[in-house]
This record gives C-alpha cells, structure tokens and sequence, in this order.
C-alpha cells in the first residue's frame, strides 16, 4: 500500500480480514442470487448483531434445512432438539479478536415457555458427535471466530423450523426471535 506506514497498512490488512471473516459467516451480507433452499435456511438461521464497531453477537440456530443429503436421523434430530451457537466477539486493535465466555443462553417457544437447557449426558450422542463436527469445521473455516462459538441444546418441545411458531433466545440483555417456519423449508 503505497504512502501507508507500514503499522497502518498491517492495521488496514487485519480490518480487511475481519471483514471478510464477518461476510464469510453471513451469507446476509448481500443479496443471494437464485439462492437454494439451504442457502435461505442458513441465511435466516444466523443472527449478527453488531452491538458497535468493535462488538458483535452471532446467534446461529442449526435447523434441518442447512443439511444437504442428511440422513434420516440427522434431520430428526435437527427437528427434535433446538441447537444454539453463540459467539460474542470483540475487535481489538491490530485485529486481533478476543471473545467473551458464554454462561447462559435461554431459548423459549412460542408462547414463552422456556425450552429445557441439555447437559452432559442428557445430550443425545449424535448431537454431541454433530457438535464436535460442525465446531471442527468453523475453526478451519473461520479460525478464532469459529473457536469463539458455545452451543447449546434445548429439549425442541412446540419449536420446529418447518412449521409455525416461534423461536427466543435471550442473551446478555437482548432477546433474539425467529418466526417459523423459516425460508428454505420444503413448500415453504
């Protein structure tokens, strides 16, 4: 970068990879063309609410549509139980990020009933595997964001992705919705 000091140039370098890792995990970023059913569900799926120039709070939910060729019991199980990820990040100066550890998360249906927090081994062992995998994956993918990210998993009760209701998930002071059903379910 011609005229840029050296400090700045790596500044504006580390802001432009920040930038690019924020549009890599938004698909919401610009508007999709002929987008696919599973690209609808994983747009609507992520919430990133940027709190200030410096802070932000990514709320993804996993639901059934974002699974390409599946199996049975993946959907099932992306239907059964509602599976949270939340990350909370802040830019620091010379681009680093650091993020803040996640406590607590509440998720309720519809009609505000909050939806039973999973721990331990009360959480189905496909969807411990599937967390293991899908965190794997954000950590080669989006590196210290995706390291960055808690998930959690909610009894589903009344909340399906493909059928009417509602989805909250409160977090630090602020109450995230999803109406249901969600762009990108089949006939949706």
């Amino acid at each position: 970068m011609r005229g840029v000091p050296k400090r700045s140039a790596r500044s504006l370098a580390a802001l432009a990879l920040l930038l690019s890792l924020a549009c890599g995990i938004s698909p919401a970023a610009a508007r999709q063309w002929k987008a696919t059913p599973k690209a609808l569900a994983l747009d609507y799926a992520q919430i990133i609410d940027n709190r200030s120039s410096r802070d932000s709070v990514v709320i993804w939910w996993l639901v059934p549509p974002i699974l390409e060729h599946a199996s049975v019991e993946a959907l099932e199980l992306f239907d059964k139980y509602v599976i949270i990820g939340v990350v909370r990040a802040h830019g620091q100066i010379g681009g680093t990020m650091s993020f803040d550890p996640i406590a607590d998360v509440v998720a309720s249906d519809g009609a505000g009933t909050p939806l039973a927090l999973l721990t331990g081994d009360a959480i189905p062992p496909l969807a411990q595997g599937t967390l293991v995998g899908v965190q794997a994956i954000l950590q080669k993918s989006i590196g210290p964001m995706g390291q960055g990210f808690r998930w959690f998993v909610f009894e589903g009760g009344a909340v399906h992705a493909c059928e009417i209701g509602r989805l909250s998930v409160a977090y630090d002071g602020e109450t995230y919705t999803y109406e249901t059903p969600i762009p990108g379910c089949p006939g949706k």
